[in-house]
């Protein structure tokens, strides 16, 4: 974490003091992030037809050329002859850390100071929330001072171009969106196994070729979602498809002018451009086009494995990989780049006779250290280029050097964050469960994400100080569209940008969720597309024994729900859900929120069934706890588990992944007995799990889980007389490693299932 110098000046102080003279708080600007201090005062400032922005050192002259184009919807702005102006830019490196500033709105003009350009990027960004949004709005600002730094260096967006393709103003709109929230790092993933996206003049078939491709899994998926869900966002845009011959091809690559006006557009805004060229592994569109760079004949990419990775036996595969760096260097001016390193399927290597000489030669045990050596190679490479090389946590399998940057995504390997960091290395943190922001939500996402810790208090400090920072990553296999890349950013990346600006202890759920609800507005009104936040107050699977009230609320003011009764999806024309439904038989309500001008995305559905209490099962002796049965493999789904003599059997007092069981990339659980119920009534649990889970009460599904995905919980309910009842739980992982079973009263708590809820039929 950064130590910053931090400067309050005396005018600040007498404001603060003065507080009672300022504006009410339901009139005030909502800020993203919330700045160290801020002082209102009474009054405004309204910009003049034609605004002069002053700079006091040349080195200012590209932040007064941004804020010329952030202030087109307001006013004329053009650059002072002089130092003075309606607005004034100056820097004050003596008093401010490098990323700090201070701004003040008075009613005769507005000043900012920076402690670099940095700096007075960030005071911009700033006098932009302070500015109304939308069309037609006035250039009026309330007065106030801003004292600012942030608590963190990295604050960060990864954006995958290889799977979908999004153009240069695509890219440059995401830009500015990240300069609006003072975020600062944009990690850009231009290769992968299905597209090269940018231009190598050595090399021109990498892009040339490997830019474009025919349908794959990925496509297909994306254009079912477009016709099941009536949701446009998931077509593939036309730009993006060319037709050859009876071919219909879907890609796009960016020149290498493109790349050098995407890069000097994002410094303009403070951020630093990092490129990712992913290594070597996930290389399979290189390898598809230059085939002599692998061990033997390329593997198509089936839509399932990961692909077949470079030659590290052969030179030519070395010089390869220096040629394309060396353009890229080129291209991208910054301190860090990205190699990737992750996910590598080794197979190969240990069959390649040339990978096993190198492996001979260079005293290297076993694949890992295979690729620890090639790292190394090109982190050799990287430093006599004036670079810093960032590589995904599995570089942590291999020996890493201090001067290595980790990134880490993989929660279930949590010791990475101390093993990283005490050996020296700089930490980014990404950890999927919570930054993954393509992978799917529930109504508890943006909580855990607001609440996830990002310094853990067990590292000593030496160690806290290596974390650099936070990053929100889109990973683009199901988004096709820029549309659909903001709808799974926003509004979890607001919560990036507070996290990343703001010291961990300030951070908090209370303040910032309701602070988030009103920064939506502003969201509308610059035309960002944005998930509603999820559904509440509902359970996927309610039953009753005589009538029953929907419940279901959205949190997002302004939002317009609508239904349907009758299987279908719910649409713009659907009718509009006022308030509760009662049923008095058994109903599929889905409800789906709507924005005004008819944006949509996610819907939920709700069964409804009516039934009597189940009566309870006789079983002779019982003993405490559920049996727990594990199978090592991959399963698509939990009723597949099995099949095959289970591969380990315990007792377990509680829901949860056995540890005995543990350290498998893919297991599938099966945990049966009974659960002891106290007396006759209706029984809500939630279950909560990564990847996919199922429950059964009775032989009946409770809870549908299923599928691969980041921690869902959903909730369902079983109407039981007391007594014991039979329950099997169906769970299966594949990098995630988390299921829980919860009971849910009638506030909405959880109280864990433990114990003396649990037992199994003994022998």
């Amino acid at each position: 974490m950064n130590r910053r110098k931090f400067f309050i000046p005396a005018v600040l102080a007498a404001l603060l003091l003065g507080s009672c003279a300022a504006p009410s708080a339901e009139t005030l600007p909502t800020l993203i992030p919330q700045p160290q201090e801020v002082a209102w005062s009474r009054g405004t400032y309204r910009l003049p037809a034609q605004t002069r922005i002053g700079i006091t050192d040349p080195l200012l002259a590209p932040q007064a050329d941004y804020l010329t184009e952030a202030l087109a919807p307001y006013t004329e702005a053009v650059r002072s002859e002089t130092a003075s102006g309606d607005i004034e830019l100056g820097l004050d490196t003596a008093a401010l850390a490098d990323e700090a500033y201070r701004l003040a709105v008075t009613g005769s003009g507005v000043r900012i100071t920076g402690g670099s350009p940095r700096g007075v990027v960030n005071a911009i960004a700033t006098l932009r929330q302070l500015l109304p949004a939308g069309k037609g709005a006035e250039g009026v600002i309330p007065c106030a001072e801003v004292s600012d730094a942030p608590a963190f260096a990295w604050r960060g967006v990864m954006l995958d171009v290889s799977r979908h393709f999004f153009d240069k103003e695509e890219i440059c709109s995401l830009l500015d969106q990240m300069a609006r929230l003072k975020l600062n790092k944009f990690h850009w993933h231009l290769t992968d196994d299905q597209g090269w996206r940018i231009e190598i003049k050595a090399y021109p078939d990498l892009a040339g070729k490997g830019g474009w491709r025919h349908y794959n899994k990925h496509d297909t998926i994306c254009m079912g979602r477009a016709a099941r869900e009536k949701n446009a966002d998931f077509l593939l845009p036309e730009k993006y498809l060319r037709v050859e011959g009876t071919d219909t091809l879907y890609g796009g690559y960016y020149t290498q002018e493109e790349i050098r006006e995407v890069v000097d557009y994002a410094a303009r805004r403070g951020i630093d451009v990092i490129p990712e060229i992913d290594m070597p592994g996930h290389f399979l569109q290189a390898i598809e086009h230059y085939p002599e760079m692998t061990c033997f004949e390329p593997e198509t990419w089936s839509g399932e494995a990961f692909s077949s990775p470079l030659c590290l036996g052969k030179d030519e595969v070395l010089d390869f990989c220096e040629e394309i760096w060396r353009e890229v260097f080129e291209l991208f001016p910054y301190e860090y780049v990205h190699i990737g390193g992750d996910e590598v399927n080794m197979k190969n290597w240990n069959r390649c006779p040339r990978c096993q000489a190198r492996m001979r030669r260079e005293g290297l045990a076993d694949g890992h250290a295979l690729q620890a050596w090639f790292t190394h190679r090109m982190e050799r490479f990287f430093e006599a280029n004036g670079r810093r090389m960032i590589g995904w946590d599995e570089l942590l399998q291999g020996e890493v050097k201090p001067s290595t940057t980790i990134m880490w995504w993989r929660p279930w390997v949590p010791e990475s964050v101390d093993l990283a960091t005490r050996q020296g290395c700089d930490l980014i943190l990404c950890p999927q469960t919570w930054f993954y922001f393509s992978l799917e939500e529930d109504a508890g996402s943006l909580k855990r994400t607001c609440n996830y810790r990002l310094v853990p208090d067990s590292l000593p400090q030496e160690q806290k100080a290596r974390i650099l920072g936070v990053q929100g990553n889109v990973w683009a296999e199901k988004v096709p569209t820029l549309s659909r890349a903001e709808y799974l950013f926003y509004p979890r990346l607001l919560i990036v940008a507070e996290k990343g600006w703001r010291p961990e202890e300030q951070v908090r759920e209370q303040e910032l969720m309701p602070r988030l609800m009103r920064y939506c507005a502003r969201l509308d009104a610059e035309g960002v597309n944005y998930r509603i936040p999820s559904l509440e107050n509902f359970h996927e699977f309610c039953v009753f024994t005589d009538s029953i009230r929907s419940t279901v609320t959205c949190p997002l003011p302004g939002a317009i729900l609508r239904y349907t009764l009758d299987g279908s999806v719910p649409t713009v024309s659907s009718p509009v859900y006022t308030g509760p439904i009662t049923f008095r038989d058994n109903a599929l309500l889905q409800v789906r929120a709507f924005h005004p001008d008819g944006r949509t995305g996610d819907w939920v559905k709700i069964r409804y069934e009516k039934c009597g209490f189940a009566a309870p099962t006789e079983v002779a002796e019982t003993r405490p706890g559920l049996e727990a049965e594990w199978f090592f493999r991959r399963f698509p789904k939990c009723d597949a588990i099995g099949g095959a003599k289970a591969d380990g059997g315990c007792v377990v007092d509680s829901v949860q992944f056995p540890k005995v069981a543990q350290g498998r990339r893919a297991t599938g659980i099966v945990f049966r007995g009974y659960i002891r119920v106290p007396e006759d009534r209706i029984y809500t649990f939630a279950l909560a799990s990564n990847d996919g889970s199922l429950l059964r009460i009775d032989g009946r599904v409770v809870i549908d889980n299923d599928g691969e995905h980041t921690l869902i919980e959903k909730t369902g309910q079983a109407a039981l007389s007391a007594g014991l009842h039979p329950l099997e739980l169906r769970y299966f992982d594949y990098n995630g490693g988390r299921v829980t079973l919860a009971l849910v009263d009638e506030q909405g708590r959880r109280q864990p299932l433990t114990g003396e809820w649990f037992c199994h039929e003994a022998e």
